[in-house]
């Protein structure tokens, strides 16, 4: 990394479909920005990036369309393969499988050929017909680049978001080297806060004594939002009139989950409220971040709410694994609605051991910050411009 015989930063061309605050895979690409930029010169190919980090990199805008994903998808691994090809950088790092060309580091936030696995056994309750062939052609075209694109000749290595998804990525797509790169928390923004928790209780009409869990994410069906709508009746008809909540935040259908809550006659204890960027908010105001997804890689949003100091009910998913520790931080539950209402259950009933339980939820994610996963991100572009690379896998814990 010099240049007649001056120390330079290395050039790194960051690919990825967006780069925003927005999302969990999207935050990832900006918190490296945000922490990495001081020590490595990026080159960002996307079709969006957040205002804030425009003065850290040089911006190469891919104008795509945004809708549908198939055709957003190919379009981008078209334009962006062209624009990178024609970069003189050091190495090119890209998010998932989205460039039809030899790439140096490929971060790994979501897995399809893992993710394939679980997809007949997901529950399909609460996806109309439009929006389930919508995500099946999207799944099949994003599994076959992903099948193509992963193999050892075009991929030098791999930055996977958790021990599990390293081990699946390991398994499926041997070969490739694999390093755990863990996402970060933002410990300053996702706090538990008295003030907020008072503030929006009030504004909701709450009481001491109600109880409010709350899911967060889109992809409800995915996530395993109907199962947390089946378990809220069962928790409820062990608790008080009313005294259990259900708080759901992210994009979703909101009519047809609507339609579903009130055949459930649960209508009345479940809010929806959207996409929210000051989602931070809502977990303070909350008791209880219930979470019974099929299939995950690391979940950020679940570490955030465990920062807020909730204690976390949740499948034993990808990261979920690693940050729940059972009786002490929360619930490890199968994709069953009687063991998530009796989890639920039982926590509603204990507040002292809510509170314990998301003080320890605190702990737990109290070194996971976004500097520290930068700075593991940083550590194999060192490895890869080094003069020799190692080249077996590595499952780092």
């Amino acid at each position: 990394m010099t240049r007649d015989g001056v120390p330079r930063r290395p050039l790194v061309a960051l690919v990825a479909h967006d780069i925003h605050d927005d999302g969990g895979m999207e935050r990832a690409f900006a918190e490296l920005i945000r922490h990495a930029h001081a020590d490595v010169d990026f080159v960002v190919f996307a079709a969006t990036l957040a205002e804030d980090l425009r003065p850290y990199v040089k911006w190469r805008p891919v104008h795509v369309p945004r809708r549908p994903f198939p055709v957003k998808l190919v379009t981008f691994m078209i334009l962006a393969g062209l624009r990178v090809r024609r970069s003189n950088v050091d190495l090119v790092h890209t998010l998932g499988a989205i460039l039809p060309r030899r790439v140096d580091l490929v971060s790994v936030h979501f897995c399809q050929e893992a993710f394939r696995h679980v997809r007949s056994t997901q529950n399909e309750q609460g996806r109309s017909r439009l929006r389930g062939l919508n995500a099946a052609v999207s799944f099949w075209l994003a599994w076959c680049i992903e099948r193509w694109y992963w193999r050892s000749d075009r991929v030098r290595a791999m930055a996977a978001v958790s021990v599990g998804t390293a081990r699946e990525v390991a398994r499926y797509y041997p070969g490739i080297p694999v390093h755990v790169t863990p996402n970060g928390v933002d410990l300053e923004r996702f706090v538990p806060d008295d003030s907020a928790r008072r503030t929006l209780r009030h504004e909701e009409r709450l009481v001491d004594e109600d109880v409010v869990a709350i899911f967060v994410g889109g992809r409800w069906e995915d996530k395993g939002l109907p199962l947390v709508f089946d378990s809220l009746c069962t928790a409820s008809a062990k608790l008080p009139v009313r005294r259990l909540h259900l708080w759901v935040v992210g994009r979703g259908d909101e009519a047809l989950y609507g339609r579903l809550a009130a055949r459930l006659a649960i209508a009345s204890r479940v809010r929806f409220f959207g996409f929210r960027s000051d989602v931070e908010r809502f977990l303070q105001a909350a008791d209880v971040f219930v979470f019974p997804s099929s299939y995950e890689t690391f979940s950020l949003v679940a570490h955030e709410a465990a920062a807020c100091g909730l204690p976390v009910i949740a499948t034993p998913v990808n990261g979920i694994d690693e940050l729940v520790l059972p009786g002490e931080t929360g619930y490890l539950v199968p994709a069953d609605a009687a063991a998530l209402a009796e989890a639920l259950a039982h926590l509603a009933r204990t507040p002292s051991l809510r509170k314990a339980m998301g003080q320890r939820a605190r702990e737990r994610v109290g070194t996971m910050t976004w500097q520290r996963s930068a700075a593991s991100v940083v550590d194999i572009y060192r490895s890869l411009l080094a003069p020799t690379t190692r080249t077996d896998s590595d499952l780092r814990k």
